[in-house]
């Protein structure tokens, strides 16, 4: 028998604000020197758009905070999987910024977050622990490695996973890459199981490249300072376009190498929602790597279009709406293997083979 990691329940929410890019067009955007960007603004607009794919995305409203959310996609993912949180071993939240409260400039950091998914869950169960994990845009998938760890050992049987972040709250109004990212929360359920055949998580591997990459996404002053005296999100946007490009395509062939795997053999690319131009490039590049000729739309489902960039959330929301048939034509099969990857701040960026 062969001891099995898997999703068994999945779970987001998706806020219902919906910000379309004309919103932009009032903003006065500023280059990181402070100068004052004269392009017209529906021009700048555009132009994002047609490098990132993004048409709109989504904000919370102001009353909810980043506890509330990663709350309601958990217990979604609880029920789907049909357990009660009292059967969970552990909850492991990935996200950059913190709870962030209305009304407060600071990011709460005590309690975690996961302390407080655990508090509005109702979970009395003090042997479920509650931790979490601040891994730039790659940290859902590692909370998944991480509780797969946990699994393997011996050390649990169910846990929550969830990656949530309302980083609207942390963007600069006069910075053209505040555009680019949005809020959200997804999660899964991972449980334990013995089976006959080897399914769920495979293979996995992680890099951490902390040179001169360590400032490629990071917080910093206003491009107007100063605004609020806050700090928000700053990105070299063409350094993390290369390095994600460099850096995906090696760790896929690790993982296809280190399973034994061909390419062929993929159903699904379930790649991090940052940049359309991006993904796809990458996806071309590993397909042409590997003599896989096969359209790439019919491997990579995307949803930054109409959700932008919500982080460490993109992946699980996104999974989530494919196994819910919300993301049509794209479905997963039983066995089909599915390789999901990312990339963000750290720079970090991971990967995993996944059998369904």
């Amino acid at each position: 028998m062969e001891s099995n990691t898997l999703i068994t329940g999945t779970g987001s929410y998706l806020p219902e604000k919906v910000v379309p890019n004309k919103a932009f067009h009032s903003n006065i955007f500023y280059r990181a020197d402070g100068e004052v960007i004269t392009k017209p603004n529906a021009a700048i607009v555009a132009k994002l758009e047609q490098i990132s794919g993004i048409r709109e995305r989504r904000y919370v409203e102001d009353h909810q905070d980043t506890a509330q959310i990663a709350a309601i996609a958990g217990q979604r993912a609880i029920e789907d999987a049909g357990l009660s949180g009292e059967e969970l071993d552990g909850i492991i939240v990935a996200h950059d910024v913190g709870n962030l409260v209305p009304g407060e400039a600071q990011a709460h950091t005590i309690p975690n977050l996961a302390a407080l998914v655990k508090h509005h869950l109702g979970i009395q169960n003090h042997r479920c622990s509650a931790f979490d994990l601040m891994f730039g845009c790659p940290g859902w998938l590692e909370g998944v490695i991480q509780a797969h760890q946990r699994m393997a050992c011996g050390n649990a049987r169910a846990v929550l996973v969830i990656g949530v972040e309302i980083i609207s709250r942390r963007l600069d109004p006069f910075d053209l890459d505040s555009m680019l990212f949005s809020d959200g929360a997804g999660a899964v359920v991972l449980q334990a199981r013995q089976a006959k055949d080897k399914k769920g998580v495979l293979v996995y591997q992680t890099y951490s490249h902390c040179n001169e990459e360590v400032d490629f996404l990071k917080m910093g002053k206003s491009y107007k300072a100063p605004l609020n005296g806050g700090h928000y999100v700053k990105m070299q946007g063409r350094k993390v376009y290369k390095y994600a490009l460099s850096t995906i395509p090696d760790l896929v062939d690790e993982c296809l190498e280190k399973g034994g795997f061909a390419l062929k053999e993929i159903s699904k690319f379930i790649m991090h929602q940052s940049n359309e131009k991006m993904i796809l490039t990458i996806a071309e590049k590993i397909c042409k790597r590997h003599g896989l000729n096969v359209p790439v739309n019919q491997l990579l489902p995307m949803t930054v279009q109409q959700f932008g960039n919500s982080s460490v959330a993109t992946i699980p929301t996104m999974f989530d709406l494919i196994l819910k048939g919300e993301m049509k034509p794209h479905s997963v099969q039983e066995d089909d293997l599915l390789i999901f990857s990312s990339v963000g701040a750290g720079m970090h960026a991971n990967c995993m083979i996944y059998r369904v």
